[in-house]
């Protein structure tokens, strides 16, 4: 136990220290506000949106994660319009928090193509307690980070394109944190973000759905590979692979994802387990995902494509 704290206060003030690194939530793009503004306001209802992610489950202090967007589209103005709130406890981080409002604007080409820009702007708060840090050596640590325990915040800024083809196609592009600046030991500097996802219709009641994420963060890059089932549209099951480029860590975790959608919920768990180094000691992580739409005329029906697909 006393290892498994000593790791878990480690790789939280590497989070912190060595420039804050956003954390890789498998299930976020079925609500793709957080990363990529253009992603919003594809359907005419609210969608309301929410994640909970859990690092190293059972842990005392470990990483812990939570999303709530909402968003809708404006149809006449060809405008989509959204709110988020994330919050990222990271052991010694006790709450990281990114708060934005989103604007999106579409381009339709025809009935099939759409290009969408986005903005997104909002605050980045920051805090550090090192009193709450636990390692067997405490003098060495606050000798080298006798200034860190503190507040910070600062106003924060997003930028993102997406293209989409019918249903079958999507492609994105994003940088998040664009006016950040450099990274600091609170807060995050720039993110840059690509992915691409196509659908295969199998047949009138199976689709396929591989897709690619990769993103950038100074000397960091990581790679996300998806294959996800879907049946008849309302239930899914898939696979996430997060191949370790940079971090050392070793950790390559693979996440199983099933999920359902009923009348106007949908409802999502992932269960990731690691599968190198950090898996000797602390070997799963949770996360679910709660959705609602709701219908802003008497006419609009929920979509049958759910927001992975839009």
């Amino acid at each position: 136990m006393k290892k498994l704290l000593v790791l878990i206060s480690f790789l939280s003030l590497g989070f912190m220290l060595n420039a804050q690194q956003e954390l890789t939530l498998s299930q976020q793009f079925f609500s793709r506000i957080n990363k990529n503004p253009a992603g919003i306001g594809n359907v005419e209802d609210i969608d309301l949106f929410f994640l909970g992610h859990f690092q190293y489950a059972g842990m005392e202090d470990a990483p812990k994660s939570f999303v709530l967007n909402g968003h809708t589209f404006v149809d006449k103005i060809n405008s989509g319009f959204g709110l988020s709130a994330s919050i990222d406890n990271l052991g010694i981080t006790r709450n990281f928090v990114n708060v934005k409002a989103a604007y999106s604007y579409g381009l339709r080409f025809n009935d099939d193509m759409l290009l969408s820009l986005g903005l997104g702007f909002g605050v980045l708060v920051s805090s550090i307690d090192l009193d709450k840090y636990i390692v067997e050596d405490v003098t060495e640590l606050e000798n080298e980070y006798a200034d860190v325990d503190g507040n910070q915040a600062r106003p924060d800024m997003d930028f993102g394109v997406e293209f989409s083809l019918k249903d079958k196609l999507l492609l994105g592009a994003s940088v998040t944190h664009l006016i950040s600046g450099e990274p600091t030991t609170y807060l995050p500097g720039q993110h840059f973000y690509l992915y691409g996802r196509y659908l295969f219709n199998l047949n009138e009641k199976w689709d396929l759905a591989p897709m690619l994420t990769y993103m950038h963060h100074k000397k960091v890059n990581i790679l996300e590979v998806n294959l996800m089932a879907f049946y008849q549209r309302f239930i899914w099951g898939g696979i996430t692979w997060h191949p370790d480029v940079t971090s050392g860590l070793k950790s390559n975790p693979l996440a199983i994802t099933i999920g359902a959608e009923y009348k106007r919920f949908r409802l999502g768990y992932t269960f990731d387990l690691g599968l190198g180094k950090v898996n000797d000691i602390a070997a799963t992580s949770h996360e679910f995902i709660v959705s609602y739409s709701i219908a802003r005329k008497k006419t609009a029906t929920i979509s049958t494509d759910g927001e992975f697909f839009e």
